[in-house]
């Protein structure tokens, strides 16, 4: 009875482990405003950024306390979103730019970014594979406001989406 017990109490301790988890999600916002700036802010779990940051180049991506502020370093964070995360206007990329982010409590990790663009956008491609290499199940959802509204999720077999 003792074995049957002891079964059980590991198999909780590994269903209930922080590190495993059934939903992989990431979201982004992405303001359009009329005077031809984007600001787009984006989220994900920051342990899963960090596995596929280090799955991706070989190395450990390690976070910053500052003023109880915990955050990663700007140019790190660089090297894997815009190789996996670019905005385009009809077939101009437009010049996205890292200017902070931040850990939150509940580990979910905040990307802040911006970049100007033409004024009166009506259609813009997207293109998101944020993770997926590395969590088939990732979804990724991106929502515009301002002077495009839509929303879409991107996955897997979906990484690229024209809004209009």
């Amino acid at each position: 009875m003792k074995i049957y017990f002891s079964i059980f109490c590991f198999s909780l301790i590994g269903f209930f482990s922080p590190t495993v988890h059934e939903t992989y999600i990431s979201i982004s916002e992405i303001k359009i405003l009329k005077e031809g700036k984007i600001e787009l802010s984006l989220e994900i779990v920051a342990h899963d950024f960090e596995y596929v940051y280090q799955k991706d180049n070989s190395k450990e991506l390690h976070s910053v306390f500052k003023e109880e502020l915990e955050f990663y370093d700007n140019d790190l964070l660089k090297e894997y979103i815009f190789k996996h995360y670019s905005i385009l206007n009809k077939s101009n990329k437009i010049d996205l730019k890292i200017i902070g982010n931040e850990i939150n409590l509940d580990g979910i990790l905040i990307i802040y970014i911006e970049a100007n663009c033409k004024k009166n956008i009506k259609e813009l491609t997207v293109f998101n594979d944020l993770l997926v290499n590395w969590f088939p199940n990732q979804q990724n959802i991106v929502n515009l406001n301002g002077e495009l509204k839509s929303s879409f999720t991107f996955n897997k077999n979906i990484k690229s989406h024209v809004f209009q």
